[in-house]
């Protein structure tokens, strides 16, 4: 064992080692509260799971009584809960962008911008549009060379027709 040279400013090996001890009694009690957390969660899942695929039923087997498939709900209620999931997704990317520095975000809604409506219809992106559009001779090197670049690869008539569709 390599001894440790003792100076004012250093605790002896003992005096480390209860340092040690210590720590790993608290990470030992993290380690347990965390799993009896998790244990406990996991019971209150299921609970809950349980409880709403009864009501499911129940209300799918009404639902089929009334001639309504119940497929038709599952599929619409998926598509509801897709939609939900990517719009959450949709507005944290939304604030990613939001919190960037002021050239970053610049830049960032040029690219939305860029790659299409898209892009454009977030909060910061289509702000950044209809700024654009109000005062084209403001537009910034980058942003008129992508438009400029987006407008030659389309004939007049691909463009004139983009340029028809809402946001």
């Amino acid at each position: 064992m390599t001894a440790i040279h003792e100076r004012p400013n250093r605790a002896s090996s003992k005096e480390a080692a209860s340092f040690v001890e210590e720590f790993d009694r608290l990470e030992q009690i993290r380690e347990e509260k965390l799993r009896l957390l998790d244990a406990d969660f996991k019971v209150k899942k299921r609970a809950i799971q349980k409880e709403v695929d009864a009501d499911q039923k129940t209300l799918l087997a009404d639902a089929k009584k009334q001639g309504v498939n119940k497929g038709i709900i599952r599929a619409i209620t998926d598509a509801q809960k897709i939609k939900r999931k990517a719009e959450a997704m949709l507005e944290r990317a939304e604030g990613k962008v939001d919190d960037l520095e002021d050239d970053d975000r610049e830049f960032a809604v040029d690219i939305r911008t860029a790659l299409g409506d898209d892009f454009a219809n977030f909060g910061l992106g289509a702000a950044a549009v209809a700024r654009e559009e109000a005062d084209p001779e403001k537009q910034d090197e980058t942003t008129a060379a992508v438009v400029n670049a987006v407008k030659n690869s389309m004939s007049d008539e691909d463009w004139d027709k983009a340029a028809l569709q809402p946001n």
